[in-house]
């Protein structure tokens, strides 16, 4: 069974310093990490779900930590220890695979010094989102986030399911929705250019609902796309019991 640890907005995983060997796979929330670098500055980064920090105590190969890590919001990791990292290996593959997409994941980071999907420095604000409930401000990292560029994606983030898996292109998301309904997919909500120039939102429907100021948006398996308008706009998706809800402030 996965040994599951909580965490609050504030608290302290892992301290600089600290002698121990475990590593964190993020189920849900926010974490940040400060390391400090040889020449004595420090690189401050975020992680979130389907990430993990850690990594090289759990490896051997680090024997005092070299980054702290702290909470941003509130969420839940999967504590894995050297007796769990075992364990994984010689059981079913499907159990070791988000592991090692985590780590596929932190060495792509590693390896790719700039982001191979923006290779323009340009920085325009198409939009503003905001949080309205807390799975919508978790996805955001409590914080109101700029649309920088088209498309953008809402999208799901989907443990691999087989090690096959590991080695397909990886999707953009740009925001990733953790803990949500089976419906939602990688590309489930985009924000896009209409063929007026102006912007549209764009459903990829797999019998999810989303709604727009209040009003559905599509029904079925057939993409559905909805004009977006300069103004305030309420985007409502997901689980009709738990959902995503965001404000979406169209800038131009």
């Amino acid at each position: 069974m996965a040994n599951i640890m909580t965490f609050k907005e504030g608290d302290t995983l892992i301290g600089r310093g600290d002698r121990d060997s475990v590593a964190y796979l993020i189920k849900s929330g926010w974490l940040e990490v400060h390391l400090k670098k040889r020449n004595g500055e420090v690189e401050v980064f975020t992680l979130q779900a389907g990430e993990i920090v850690g990594e090289l105590g759990l490896a051997g190969l680090a024997h005092q930590r070299t980054a702290t890590v702290t909470a941003l919001t509130d969420g839940e990791v999967e504590v894995i220890d050297q007796g769990a990292l075992i364990r994984l290996v010689n059981g079913p593959g499907s159990r070791l695979t988000p592991l090692l997409a985590a780590l596929f994941s932190r060495l792509r980071t590693a390896l790719i010094e700039e982001d191979p999907y923006d290779l323009d420095d340009t920085f325009v604000s198409y939009a503003k989102l905001e949080g309205v409930n807390a799975p919508a401000r978790q996805a955001l990292c409590n914080q109101p986030r700029m649309v920088s560029h088209l498309p953008w994606v809402f999208g799901a983030i989907r443990p691999p399911q087989s090690v096959t898996d590991l080695f397909r292109e990886p999707k953009r998301i740009d925001v990733k929705l953790a803990g949500c309904s089976q419906l939602v997919r990688e590309e489930h909500v985009i924000i896009e250019t209409s063929e007026d120039g102006g912007l549209q939102l764009r459903v990829v429907h797999y019998g999810d609902y989303c709604e727009l100021n209040d009003e559905r948006v599509g029904y079925g398996k057939t993409d559905a796309v909805a004009p977006l308008t300069v103004g305030k706009h309420l985007l409502s998706f997901g689980d009709r019991s738990n959902p995503f809800v965001f404000n979406l402030q169209v800038l131009m």
